[in-house]
């Protein structure tokens, strides 16, 4: 083999690394994944993955067609020198995946497996009263998923001018993040009266002071997520965690509390259990722990939630300053002694059980000598117009109030109701 032969070996030898290492897949440049979760009314759900290279990226060489994220909507991609959502792209070590994450007003549970259907065969046993089923859910066990699975579906290159390559491998997620939720730690509750264990979550203030008093909302959840994981209750909705929002604690500071109950609270059948009275025991306790201002605990529950309310509400007539009551009911003529309590019930038209035995309560109110506000909103209108909406029945000055959100079923009463802000300025000024 002559020389200049073997000198073009090695020419297109050297050639083909510089071209291999100018042209590798970005696969092996990531560090790490991370799925950003948010908690809507209808439940937990990922709006940003954030992928890490080991060197910085070329914001020009994205684009929102870079990659796909498996059963989601990619809305944006950029990247950062932070790993965080940013108005405008730079480069940066951090590539940012914004995804479409909003409120399905028509989600359904689950449907329950034959596996579900075993085990609640296990669970529907007598749980603290008569005839009580504590088992009972709405649905299968509902998942709301953290992670994410990320594509390169395009050529994209770093800031010193590298392509990495589009690549069909399936990415997971290494880490998740949940906004909000993940600032509630989880504790354990003790039942003074049957010691069973009761776990629940609890958000402080992030500026939290033990010399000053805060007030306390209590969230209990719906019989879906009964015996499941302590924070299901922070994942399923945002009955607890909207209060824990930043701009929601800007406006308000508070303490929110949110039990996992291991077995229904109550029935259709108007039983109730042991629980609510560990419950009632659990704030007492948390006031001997905590700086709470016990003038302003409120209670509040969607489904189950709202009627063990109700239930406390009448064991203790004097806890609590004010209730926010969502697609729940309860027996009409039992209710009639709360007209002194300080109640805004939100029910959906779609829900004719709660709609009418709530209306019923309401005309009980009325004929005690009680006035009521009512009314009915658009449930599809914007979080700021139905805030606009609470506002004008706010204006009315009664402590009493019921809103019928138009169409909708059960489950989309809570989908809507704790993401009104007006509502919420609403509880937060009541006091005993």
């Amino acid at each position: 083999m002559n020389k200049k032969a073997i000198f073009t070996m090695v020419l297109a030898g050297f050639l083909g690394l510089a071209q291999a290492q100018n042209n590798s897949t970005s696969l092996e440049h990531i560090k790490s994944v991370t799925a950003v979760s948010k908690v809507l009314g209808d439940g937990r759900k990922v709006a940003t993955v954030i992928l890490e290279y080991d060197t910085p990226i070329s914001n020009k060489s994205l684009s929102a067609g870079c990659y796909t994220v498996v059963g989601k909507e990619v809305t944006d991609v950029y990247a950062n020198n932070v790993p965080e959502k940013a108005e405008k792209g730079t480069d940066g070590k951090y590539v940012v995946i914004e995804v479409k994450a909003e409120v399905d007003l028509y989600a359904q549970p689950k449907q329950p497996t034959n596996a579900d259907l075993e085990k609640k065969k296990e669970r529907d046993l007598m749980q603290g009263g008569p005839g009580l089923r504590a088992g009972w859910s709405t649905g299968g066990d509902d998942e709301y998923p953290g992670n994410a699975v990320v594509v390169q579906i395009k050529d994209i290159k770093t800031a010193g001018g590298k392509t990495y390559k589009a690549s069909d491998t399936q990415i997971n997620s290494t880490e998740e993040k949940c906004l909000v939720a993940d600032d509630f730690r989880q504790e354990e509750f003790v039942s003074p009266y049957t010691g069973q264990v009761l776990p629940y979550n609890i958000y402080l203030p992030e500026d939290y002071d033990p010399a000053k008093k805060y007030p306390l909302v209590l969230f209990i959840h719906d019989a879906g997520v009964a015996s499941s994981q302590v924070k299901q209750p922070l994942y399923q909705g945002n009955g607890a965690t909207s209060w824990a929002e930043p701009e929601a604690q800007a406006r308000h500071r508070c303490i929110v509390v949110a039990p996992e109950y291991p077995y229904i609270t109550v029935d259709d059948n108007w039983n109730y259990s042991h629980h609510l009275d560990a419950t009632i025991a659990l704030l007492k306790d948390l006031q001997t722990r905590y700086s709470v201002d016990s003038s302003r605990i409120y209670t509040t529950g969607q489904s189950m939630g709202c009627m063990s309310s109700i239930v406390m509400m009448l064991k203790e007539p004097d806890m609590f300053a004010g209730a926010l009551l969502v697609a729940g009911k309860w027996l009409p003529s039992i209710m009639a002694p709360l007209d002194k309590q300080n109640i805004w019930i939100i029910s959906c038209e779609g829900d004719s059980s709660s709609n009418s035995l709530q209306g019923q309560a309401v005309e009980i109110w009325r004929n005690q000598g009680s006035k009521v506000s009512e009314a009915t909103w658009d449930m599809t209108q914007t979080p700021e117009a139905l805030s606009d909406e609470a506002d004008k029945m706010r204006a009315e000055g009664n402590h009493l109030l019921f809103t019928h959100l138009t169409g909708g079923n059960h489950r989309a009463t809570w989908f809507v109701a704790y993401g009104i802000k007006g509502v919420q300025d609403w509880l937060f000024e009541q006091h005993k």
